[in-house]
């Protein structure tokens, strides 16, 4: 495998395992790319490209993308171990699990470091809910610490905009810090955009951009960007109308997405791949997430999870 690097974000539907069977599908010498859906950035930070368009409408991954972009590891280092710190949380990066499992009675290994951090870090739940301005970059370094901390290192936030995932088991670790450290030597012309995949301003930046990647949310599967109905047939129709157009005027382009899970069909990419099979290539993946905690049904069913191509210049031959 590639030397890739990982995003300190850990996003439902990290296409960092999949890496090496999406990227032979992409353009050679790629000046602008655009990362659509872009999540953690994981496919747009390991592209060769002269630069990069990262685009989400999740205003908390963005602003951390954005965050991130901007920080020195040893100072961010320095800052978020004073927030572990002041939340009395463990820090196994400095002093290891041993050095933690000695001072609680959960001897439960599955527990993690549960017992030692969880009122340390309902404190900085409640301290980061009710921050008025959410955009400083104490807040990002706090809200980061969350995700850390937080169950599957993931990012929810309720209706009201509060993050509201529980203690999970991990905590600023060698290989949390590893990973940041990674990321942020990475050398790479990046743009960090919130808005809507159909906005005017993206369709701005798709006109110029040659070539697209997109991983949208899943319309059949059961992940956290899916409650609430955030995704739906619609917004589906709606990409895919998108891509017609990137099809009329031989945009090359990356889709991902899921065709099929247990019984379930994705019935408009379905139907649209059914009526574009002269334009497109079709390639089924040989990995799934049915380790992955938001898709634990996944394991007693098959997903059919598959990229599509222009059937064009696209591809590296």
């Amino acid at each position: 495998m590639k030397d890739y690097v990982k995003t300190p974000l850990n996003y439902t539907g990290n296409k960092f395992r999949l890496l090496e069977q999406i990227q032979p599908h992409f353009p050679k010498n790629i000046h602008i790319m655009v990362d659509l859906f872009c999540g953690g950035a994981t496919v747009g930070l390991n592209t060769e490209c002269d630069e990069v368009y990262f685009i989400d409408n999740d205003p908390n991954v963005i602003g951390l993308l954005k965050f991130f972009n901007n920080q020195n590891f040893e100072d961010l280092l320095y800052s978020l171990e004073e927030i572990v710190k002041k939340y009395g949380l463990s820090n196994t990066y400095r002093h290891g699990m041993k050095y933690y499992k000695n001072k609680i009675s959960d001897n439960n290994s599955n527990n993690g470091l549960k017992e030692y951090n969880k009122n340390g870090f309902y404190n900085l739940r409640h301290d980061y809910n009710n921050l008025t301005d959410k955009n400083t970059n104490e807040a990002f370094e706090m809200l980061y610490i969350l995700l850390l901390y937080g169950f599957n290192n993931d990012l929810r936030f309720n209706a009201k905009g509060e993050f509201n995932l529980p203690i999970g088991k991990t905590d600023l670790n060698k290989t949390n810090v590893l990973k940041l450290k990674r990321y942020l030597d990475k050398e790479i012309k990046a743009h960090y955009i919130r808005a809507e995949f159909d906005s005017e301003q993206v369709r701005n930046i798709l006109n110029v951009a040659d070539f697209i990647y997109m991983d949208p949310p899943y319309l059949i599967t059961n992940a956290t960007y899916n409650e609430s109905n955030r995704w739906n047939n619609l917004n589906e129709h709606r990409l895919l109308n998108l891509i017609d157009n990137f099809l009329e005027s031989n945009k090359p382009f990356v889709l991902s997405n899921v065709l099929s899970k247990k019984n379930r069909m994705n019935e408009p990419l379905y139907y649209w791949t059914q009526k574009n099979k002269e334009l497109i290539n079709i390639y089924h993946m040989q990995y799934s997430y049915s380790s992955s905690s938001y898709n634990k049904k996944v394991r007693e069913g098959h997903e059919d999870e598959i990229i599509v191509t222009w059937k064009g210049k696209n591809e590296n031959k």
